[in-house]
């Protein structure tokens, strides 16, 4: 009955069912076509089924069991034994274990990957299925499981709020005062602010604000949907979902940060940028501000910049000493060019001010042209990129910012990003002339920046002379060493990690359990993954001969270079880093 079942529609399986009738069908078969989705969510939207009847089609169609998880009590111990990554990836839950099987409640059952991947990474040898709404498995995934635990949800919103002393680099009540007058006519201006100004308003933008500091966020993300505004922090490189907010709330919130900002609440539909600090228990931190709209209105990314939180300690950052070493001595030559590769939000920035901090010194005059400044450096001279979008004769560019700089008589230079041909070419004359030059470039492994130097037109004789140092970043999650508890070893995590049991054993594998020092996830801060390339006499003959990329690579193993995939797995065998982060480090390279 089953496999007849299977080969059915589910618009039959649901009349079958006597869930809807023939004319109902019908509605949603003609608005699918328009409205590309799947016709159980268009009768779902149609209001003429429940998401729970649909599942209960679907189950029959596919032949499997299907669970209402509001009756079905959850096995904590099962579930944090499978990594919290792997369950976020493919969402699904465990639901109960046998010897040499393991039953996950899924939403989608066609996703053959996502049960290979299970199985590689838990070690059990079958996987079995059953089926239950997606709003329940999301809903115990984000706002059960890894909702990071508010850790001011029970501390009075007056005792945060008398620690905190906002600071404006104007007065908070001065507006601008050129606005359109198609704005203007849109909205009445005194009515905005007082909305903003209202107690409750102010008192919910601080307390949003002041638990990103305190949950140790890099970000907030104040997002506009159809029916809510969520609010999101991301915390260790991963956004979490913390609170839902009523829509009407919405043009208040936006408008109350941006009077914080100094930006104009009147402009609905062009993105604005700004920043604004605070002073909480005497640390100042600024908050970068990014207004985007959308179609259900606008939203808003603030960028956490907390000082105190940066390590500019080059030890501290995650190097292997080997490549500790071999990073201190180039970065110490009195010319060259040293290059950092990685994705944005990898941790570049933070190694190059560490790099700036250890060789700045009085005998040295050290110039930076950055996009944004992001931290101060005492005794370094730092210009930010600035654009004039009624002028692009006057924005200042990278290449224009580095142009002046070459007249300043500069000992150090740092160029936040390579980002086209003119940067790269003066970058490069730049370390060809006597300066010591750092910089960024977007590559995803140290090796990968001679082709995308290449790409941007560069001729290689010129950046082969030139380079002294490539260095591939990344950063990987640490496991919160308050809930860190042992893994046991298992053939699939061997293969997982490329190594044999034998080599296993002799280590102990951790994992963290999720406590409330880690906002229950299991993780508390970041380290550094390092691929550090010194560009010899024979790489840079390489380079200069246009070899390729895999001849590169083969050089750089013969010569026992880490990659990012040995630095973190290294860093899992010493228990640090859980096996999951090896994985996507894998994955991604």
């Amino acid at each position: 009955m089953a496999d007849f079942l299977k080969r059915k529609r589910i618009g039959e399986i649901l009349i079958e069912m006597q869930a809807i009738t023939s004319a109902q069908l019908e509605v949603a078969l003609k608005r699918q076509s328009s409205a590309r989705k799947m016709i159980g969510e268009i009768l779902i939207e149609n209001k003429v089924l429940s998401e729970e009847v649909l599942f209960r089609g679907l189950s029959l169609q596919h032949g499997i069991e299907f669970v209402n998880l509001n009756n079905t009590d959850l096995n904590t111990d099962l579930i944090r034994q499978i990594p919290e990554s792997l369950i976020k990836t493919y969402k699904f839950l465990p639901i109960r274990k046998e010897p040499k099987s393991l039953t996950i409640a899924v939403f989608d059952p066609t996703n053959t990957k996502m049960f290979d991947s299970i199985k590689m990474a838990t070690g059990y040898m079958f996987i079995k299925w059953v089926l239950a709404t997606k709003t329940q498995i999301l809903y115990i995934i984000n706002d059960v499981l890894y909702r990071p635990q508010n850790v001011l949800d029970n501390v009075p919103i007056d005792d945060l709020l008398k620690d905190v002393k906002l600071e404006f680099s104007k007065e908070e009540n001065q507006l601008t005062d050129t606005f359109s007058g198609a704005a203007q006519s849109d909205f009445n201006l005194e009515e905005l602010k007082r909305e903003s100004d209202q107690t409750s308003i102010v008192t919910l933008v601080h307390k949003i604000i002041l638990d990103a500091v305190k949950m140790r966020a890099s970000d907030i993300h104040i997002e506009a949907f159809e029916k809510i505004i969520q609010v999101r922090y991301r915390i260790d490189g991963i956004l979490y979902d913390i609170m839902p907010i009523e829509r009407a709330a919405q043009q208040a919130i936006i408008s109350r940060i941006k009077i914080m900002s100094n930006l104009d609440i009147t402009e609905r539909f062009m993105p604005q940028d700004g920043n604004f600090k605070l002073r909480v228990k005497n640390q100042q931190i600024e908050f970068r501000v990014a207004i985007l709209p959308s179609i259900y209105g606008q939203n808003c990314t603030i960028r956490v910049l907390d000082a105190g939180r940066v390590n500019l300690d080059l030890k501290g950052l995650g190097f292997r000493e080997e490549d500790l070493q071999v990073f201190e001595h180039n970065i110490s030559r009195p010319w060259g060019l040293c290059l950092l590769a990685g994705p944005t939000g990898s941790g570049k920035t933070t190694t190059l001010y560490s790099a700036l901090s250890l060789i700045n010194s009085r005998q040295k005059k050290i110039i930076t042209v950055e996009d944004p400044v992001e931290f101060k450096i005492p005794g370094v001279h730092q210009m930010q990129v600035q654009e004039n979008k009624n002028d692009a004769n006057r924005s200042l560019t990278f290449s224009r910012g580095l142009r002046s700089i070459l007249r300043l008589d500069p000992d150090i230079i740092l160029v936040g990003e390579i980002r086209d041909y003119e940067t790269a070419e003066i970058t490069i004359k730049a370390a060809l002339t006597g300066h010591m030059v750092f910089s960024t470039i977007h590559a995803n492994t140290a090796i990968e920046t001679i082709s995308r130097l290449e790409n941007l037109g560069i001729d290689p004789y010129l950046y082969a002379s030139a380079l002294c140092l490539l260095v591939g970043q990344r950063l990987v999650r640490k496991i919160c060493p308050s809930c860190k508890t042992e893994v046991d070893p298992s053939p699939y995590i061997a293969a997982s990690l490329g190594i044999s049991m034998d080599t296993l054993s002799g280590h102990t594998l951790y994992r963290g359990m999720g406590c409330k020092q880690c906002n229950n996830s299991g993780f508390r801060d970041r380290t550094g993954l390092y691929e550090v390339v010194e560009i010899g006499p024979e790489l840079k003959d390489m380079i200069g001969q246009r070899r390729s990329n895999s001849e590169l690579v083969q050089f750089l193993r013969n010569h026992n270079v880490k990659t990012l995939a040995d630095c973190c797995l290294a860093k899992v065998l010493e228990g640090e880093v859980p096996v999951e982060e090896f994985i996507m480090i894998n994955m991604g390279s």
